[in-house]
């Protein structure tokens, strides 16, 4: 999919700058396995993000296209990132026009915020069928949702 027409969503406001070089360029190969990612950092916020297309397929669910995901986290200082809170996260969403993307993490403790939407604009809002199933865990006071995996 790298040499797709669609390409992963991109910040709209100034500011943010592309990150790029060997060791980004391993994470998103990693991570998006063979998918088109890019990575972005905000220094003014501290927020880093990688927007990427996927095709996120389940069992049993409807083949719902490519989709966007953006991860995001914030740097924390020390080199350590950190978690965004749920208004840095929608202020992130705005930036890249996700604000109707669906929060997914299944990452107990996770420091990253995983948030999916469908290119699709007619699927806008899908909810997975599993979400139901999958226990809900809140962390930061309810701020942090985490899905756990049923069997």
């Amino acid at each position: 999919m790298t040499g797709s027409i669609i390409k992963p969503k991109r910040p709209a406001s100034p500011g943010w700058v592309q990150a790029k070089g060997p060791q980004i360029e391993a994470i998103m190969r990693a991570a998006a396995v063979g998918f088109a990612c890019e990575a972005w950092f905000h220094p003014a916020s501290g927020i880093q993000t990688f927007s990427a297309l996927e095709l996120a397929r389940d069992p049993g669910t409807p083949d719902l296209g490519p989709e966007c995901h953006l991860s995001m986290s914030k740097y924390g200082g020390a080199g350590r990132p950190r978690r965004t809170t749920s208004a840095e996260a929608l202020w992130c969403l705005a930036q890249f026009d996700l604000v109707d993307a669906k929060e997914d993490n299944h990452v107990p403790g996770g420091v990253v915020r995983n948030f999916w939407r469908p290119v699709a604009d007619n699927l806008s809002g899908y909810e997975y069928p599993c979400a139901a199933d999958e226990p809900a865990m809140r962390e930061d006071r309810g701020d942090y949702v985490w899905r756990g995996v049923t069997k």
